[in-house]
């Protein structure tokens, strides 16, 4: 390689979330306490009031995830009289958007909540937007192996990492047994099973297919099913390979036969996530192709008891006649907490950071709202998901790290993101798809 291409590559393949020790998951649950200072009858004088800005891309404070960081946020405030915090939230792409807005504006939040990949914050880091923090400081928090190297960029921690996520899919077991259909192992077995669902008005699987990373990471997840491995994506994105080879076209044939068997539901391209979380909280779909994130859907008051009480999860399912298992498992730790170097009230911002490392695992795992990325212990009282969950992760033989859409450069996330979008449509031919996704490598890896 020539050494500036070498570099890059170098630079890109080192900010990338390490592979997932999941096997040292569910040991401890970080506990911490914070010292208060306590009254005093002399009169003081007011502290003028500081607004602390926060961001994130969790709109529903009311429930699971957004509970929790409202009652981290309680905490802060109660320990700082003084501050009040202001919080923006959108989902997910249109946060991303905000973000690309204000950081151009310099106008970014003091503290938020955002993604260690690669394609999401090393432009801001390169453009110094993001406030270097001390590991050792961060070490203490029981963080899981790996999770806290993803979010390091030139030996410097750039956030601190908030959950272990793992690609499932999550079923209504009524509505499984009103159709008359067993559980599935295999995608076999879904496409076996869409006519009896559809004789009952239900549609089998739902998920987010406007925004199009879900698809996306169906993509690579199928892709291991058939090949056996997770590594066959990283090496067509670092060049070692081509997205052209075999087991891609395979890939995207086997998607096209899912479409065309109807196992999504008809307006997939057009569902966004909200929209597919409802459509499956709703009882109107009997699987939802998620992240363990929505683990907090099993405690959602905004969904009808018997939805809850009929909920499950299940590991991806395989491929028959390839050679992936069931318990190799799509996973990474994506989501995180950053700094803004330029806040005013960056001091501030910090002890903010520190104190959201100490409760989050213990709030988040109280509610049931998110699979933390610290050290956690299960309990009887636990959900049956979060108990899969648990299951799920400790079994993994294999995982994947960061997604392959976000382990090139924000051009080649969109292209894949894109043709994925395509190919879930039915309106691009496998082949076609495959070449286009390689030129979109190629580029990438020269820039």
């Amino acid at each position: 390689m020539h050494g500036a291409y070498a570099q890059k590559l170098k630079d890109r393949r080192n900010f990338m979330v390490k592979k997932i020790g999941f096997f040292t998951l569910c040991i401890s649950l970080v506990m911490g306490s914070i010292v208060f200072a306590s009254g005093t009858t002399e009169s003081r004088p007011t502290k003028e009031t500081v607004v602390l800005k926060m961001g994130d891309n969790i709109p529903d404070r009311t429930t699971g995830w957004g509970a929790v960081i409202e009652k981290i946020n309680a905490d802060f405030k109660a320990a700082h009289p003084n501050v009040q915090i202001v919080t923006e939230s959108y989902q997910d792409q249109a946060w991303q958007e905000k973000v690309k807005i204000y950081a151009t504006a310099n106008q970014l939040p003091d503290v938020m909540k955002y993604w260690s990949f690669s394609t999401l914050l090393k432009p801001l880091v390169d453009g110094g937007f993001v406030e270097p923090l001390d590991l050792n400081t961060f070490k203490q928090y029981g963080y899981m192996a790996g999770s806290l190297e993803g979010n390091m960029y030139n030996g410097k921690l750039y956030g601190i990492p908030v959950s272990a996520d793992l690609w499932v899919l999550y079923v209504n077991k009524r509505l499984f047994k009103e159709a008359g259909v067993p559980l599935p192992t295999s995608w076999e077995d879904i496409i076996a099973a869409v006519p009896k669902f559809k004789a009952k008005g239900i549609i089998p699987i739902t998920t987010d297919g406007k925004d199009g990373w879900p698809l996306s990471i169906t993509f690579d997840n199928i892709q291991q099913r058939i090949s056996g491995s997770f590594e066959p994506v990283d090496r067509a994105i670092t060049r070692k390979a081509k997205f052209t080879d075999e087991n891609f076209v395979k890939t995207a044939k086997y998607i096209q036969n899912l479409v065309k068997a109807g196992v999504f539901q008809a307006d997939l391209i057009t569902t966004d996530y909200g929209a597919a979380r409802n459509l499956f909280g709703q009882e109107r779909a009997a699987m939802y192709l998620m992240g363990s994130w929505e683990m907090s859907l099993a405690t959602d008051p905004n969904f009808p008891q018997t939805f809850r009480d009929n909920l499950d999860v299940i590991k991806f399912p395989v491929v028959t006649g390839g050679k992936g298992k069931a318990d190799d498992l799509q996973a990474w730790y994506g989501g995180n907490y950053i700094v803004n170097a330029k806040s005013k009230n960056k001091a501030l911002a910090l002890e903010y950071l520190k104190l959201y490392a100490q409760k989050f695992p213990v709030y988040a795992w109280e509610a049931q709202a998110c699979f933390p990325a610290q050290k956690v212990t299960a309990r009887p009282s636990d959900t049956v998901v979060a108990k899969k969950l648990l299951q799920i992760a400790s079994e993994a033989t294999s995982t994947s790290g960061t997604p392959g859409l976000d382990r090139s450069t924000p051009a080649f996330k969109e292209t894949h993101q894109d043709l994925m979008r395509q190919l879930f449509a039915g309106i691009i031919e496998p082949e076609a798809l495959c070449a286009q996704l390689d030129a979109a490598a190629e580029k990438a890896a020269k820039e």
